[in-house]
C-alpha cells in the first residue's frame, strides 16, 4: 500500500486502488434492549432505550456529517416470529448519535426487541 498522512491507499480487486479509511466500519454495537446493556461495541459511548421500538446510539467520536450509512438487525429471541423490520431514522440522526426504530415481525407497530446489532460507516469528524 501507499501511505500518506491520514491516507492509506491499497490495491483492491484487480488493478484498482481503494482508500483503506473509506472502507472501515467506524462504529458498531451489540445491545440488549431488555436490560439496557451494551454487550460489545466500538466507538459507542452509550445506547439508550428511548421508547417501545426506539433506541439511540451515541458515538464516542462524531461523524463529519449526519449522512453516514447504517446496517443492522434486531431479534426478539421468540422463535418463529423472531424477525423485525429495522428502520434508520435518518431525519433524527446527528453527527454524534443515530436514532433507530424497529417494528413487530409483521411491520404493524413499533416493538421492542431483545437484541440489537448495528454497524455505522462514514467519515469521522
Amino acid at each position: 500500500g501507499v501511505s500518506q498522512a491520514g491516507n492509506i491507499t491499497i490495491q483492491g480487486e484487480g488493478t484498482k486502488e481503494t482508500n483503506l479509511q473509506q472502507g472501515l466500519c467506524k462504529a458498531w454495537v451489540s445491545f440488549t434492549q431488555s436490560d439496557n446493556t451494551i454487550v460489545g461495541s466500538f466507538n459507542v459511548s452509550s445506547q439508550s432505550d428511548d421508547a417501545a421500538g426506539r433506541t439511540t446510539t451515541n458515538f464516542n467520536n462524531d461523524f463529519s456529517n449526519a449522512g453516514y450509512s447504517f446496517v443492522g438487525q434486531v431479534f426478539d429471541g421468540g422463535g418463529a416470529n423472531d424477525a423485525r423490520t429495522l428502520n434508520h431514522d435518518a431525519d433524527a440522526d446527528t453527527y454524534s448519535a443515530s436514532a433507530l426504530k424497529y417494528y413487530s415481525w409483521n411491520g404493524s407497530a413499533l416493538d421492542d426487541a431483545f437484541r440489537f446489532f448495528g454497524q455505522f460507516m462514514g467519515d469521522l469528524a
